[in-house]
């Protein structure tokens, strides 16, 4: 499935957002700012309104969002935290998709589909999704089970979209690893990721995958060495760049969301990492959104995309409004951002 490249977000009652408008966004887009303005929200946002195409995707998006940032895949998740403080519902719009959601109370006259003689209520609230004009209303109860995959009759996978990916901070589990390098094995285009591990680091000669009873493991053949050697024993970095490589093409005609993109790698390394990102994106024709924290890092976007692809980058700025509190945001293009590290200006 093609999905087209999103080019603006509207956000009202998301998390930590009251309201913001982005405009303008590129292939290739870097997500800046401080502490706790909201960069993974922002891109957590961005993920759910492009997988969401009708109610029931809406659903397994919001699932996946909260349980992946909860950390609750194995038990349930402790709150229900994606509508703002106070607020009883959200939108997001894009120029993709366009979704609210809103927590109501029980209206005798209202109508669902779930028999009449089932007891479908708890504390007399329910979810009413209104996505792309279609609307669906979901019991609350339901929508927590769901959410808990104690209830996945509400859910198909039909309903997923395979080319939006989304990369957390942390080291990738090597099961959702094999899934990432198993389309590149079905793409055909193993050397070419060899190749780029070996501009990483030019001691690696390899990726190997060993089949095990239960799951594969990874291992590098090093030139120096004639027993490959465990992915894990390399470090983090290793495994996130691998990740990141393989999930670009895994998103081929979507988009990729990389939170923390810095985590593990060396800032020298910033360089090759970029290059390769907007090589790779171009290639597999991918719109990728990252955020990062690092200083180092932005400048190093910034540099690279000065050499080779300009045109296809934005820089989005999240900051706070010292009088207001509220979350405001900046968009540089390349030459732009370039601009504001010659005048000593601090664009993290």
């Amino acid at each position: 499935m093609t999905h087209k490249f999103v080019k603006q977000i509207e956000i009202e009652h998301f998390r930590c957002f009251d309201f913001l408008k982005v405009e303008n966004f590129n292939r290739i887009n870097l997500i800046g700012g401080d502490n706790n303005v909201g960069k993974s929200a922002f891109l957590e946002a961005l993920e759910i309104t492009a997988r969401t195409i009708d109610p029931v995707s809406c659903v397994i998006s919001l699932r996946d969002n909260i349980k992946r940032r909860q950390n609750s895949y194995s038990r349930n998740f402790s709150e229900f935290d994606i509508v703002t403080y106070q607020k009883n519902s959200l939108r997001i719009q894009s120029d993709i998709s366009n979704f609210s959601l809103v927590i109501k109370g029980v209206d005798p006259a209202m109508h669902t589909n779930i028999n009449d003689n089932e007891a479908i209520f708890e504390d007399d609230l329910f979810i009413e999704l209104i996505v792309n004009s279609k609307s669906q209303i979901i019991p609350y109860n339901r929508f927590i089970d769901t959410i808990n995959q104690k209830d996945q009759t509400f859910v198909h996978s039909n309903h997923t979209i395979k080319n939006i990916n989304f990369i957390t901070p942390a080291i990738i589990d090597e099961r959702y690893l094999s899934e990432l390098y198993g389309n590149i094995v079905d793409l055909g285009i193993v050397s070419e990721i060899n190749n780029f591990l070996n501009t990483f680091d030019p001691r690696i000669e390899s990726l190997l995958v060993r089949p095990t009873e239960q799951f594969s493991t990874f291992k590098i053949k090093l030139k120096d060495k004639n027993v490959p050697v465990l992915l894990s024993s390399m470090g983090g970095g290793l495994n996130r760049y691998i990740a990141i490589v393989c999930a670009i093409w895994k998103s081929k005609d979507g988009q990729l969301y990389i939170d923390e993109i810095e985590n593990g790698i060396h800032y020298t390394k910033y360089d090759k990492l970029w290059d390769i990102i907007f090589e790779t994106g171009r290639q597999a024709n991918c719109q990728i959104f990252a955020v990062t924290h690092s200083k180092e890092c932005i400048e190093s976007f910034s540099r690279v995309a000065e050499q080779c692809d300009h045109e296809n980058i934005k820089f989005i700025n999240l900051s706070r409004n010292v009088n207001s509190d509220k979350i405001v945001v900046t968009v540089l293009d390349s030459p732009g951002l370039s601009d504001h590290f010659s005048l000593g200006m601090d664009v993290r």
